[in-house]
């Protein structure tokens, strides 16, 4: 493992933690603006890296942060499912076909669907974080989603034999998608008896399962993406790491899995 991985995760995680834990709403918006921009940012430099101007992509921004502001005020939630439609089909389309994704995908149409890949799935852990629990929410989330990465990564490197996705992502390994369902609900059985006790034990083994699931579509589908315009990661900005993106794949489909999980499923 490159000794890097190690130096980062021992700045960024105390950062985390104090930035969930402590920041007040406006606040905790702001920090997740301020990912959404450098990976909205990294997003458009690898996808247009011959065309874009900083004129695009500053209005970009723009319309991201305006976005996360009309969530956190006074976006429906109909609207959201809405928005995440069209990003669910265009991404249904970078997997069918990523190697052609990058010539039927018309700019603007990217455009559109950068600001909503980064923006609006980053901008749903605002949103859970303002529910009750929220903190705590934001907290299983993160720590089962990156557990499943972890185990994926050490199970698959160990025992990892039979690709899941030749195609999008050679590495990765059917054992060690099983791997990080394992390390995935170990986790939120831990969290059960920690600090989310609202949940029952079931619903921690099915949510560790599904977000386990989710977090490996979630890697994938930025693997298509970055397999579109050939490229292998979407930055450098955190050693060892790559990219905020490479950092945050998973993360962008298991935060709103678990806010409309909590919205719908659970009583108010």
């Amino acid at each position: 493992m490159d000794p890097r991985r190690l130096y980062s995760a021992l700045v960024f995680i105390p950062l985390l933690y104090v930035g969930i834990q402590y920041s007040p709403p406006w606040l905790f918006l702001l920090l997740i603006g301020a990912v959404a921009l450098f990976g909205l940012w990294e997003f458009l430099s690898l996808y247009f890296a011959n065309t874009s101007s900083a004129l695009l992509k500053s209005l970009s921004c723009v319309i991201t942060a305006l976005l996360l502001l009309g969530m956190h005020h006074t976006l429906p939630q109909v609207v959201l499912i809405g928005l995440l439609g069209i990003v669910s089909m265009i991404m249904a389309g970078f997997f069918i076909s990523p190697a052609h994704m990058k010539q039927r995908l018309p700019g603007w149409a990217a455009y559109i669907f950068a600001v909503l890949y980064v923006g609006l799935l980053l901008g749903h852990y605002a949103l859970l974080r303002n529910l009750e629990h929220g903190v705590a929410l934001v907290f299983f989330v993160i720590i089962v989603t990156w557990l499943s990465d972890t185990g994926g990564f050490f199970i698959g490197k160990a025992l990892g034999k039979h690709p899941l996705s030749p195609t999008l992502s050679p590495k990765k390994t059917i054992e060690g998608l099983l791997g990080g369902v394992v390390f995935s609900v170990i986790g939120a059985i831990i969290s059960q008896f920690t600090f989310v006790p609202f949940f029952s034990l079931g619903q921690c083994v099915m949510i560790g399962i599904g977000l386990a699931l989710l977090g490996a579509v979630g890697d994938l589908a930025e693997s298509a993406i970055k397999r579109s315009v050939n490229v292998k990661d979407s930055g450098t900005i955190i050693p060892g790491h790559g990219g905020i993106l490479d950092r945050v794949d998973s993360l962008l489909f298991t935060g709103p899995a678990m806010y409309y999980y909590v919205m719908f499923s659970l009583p108010s």
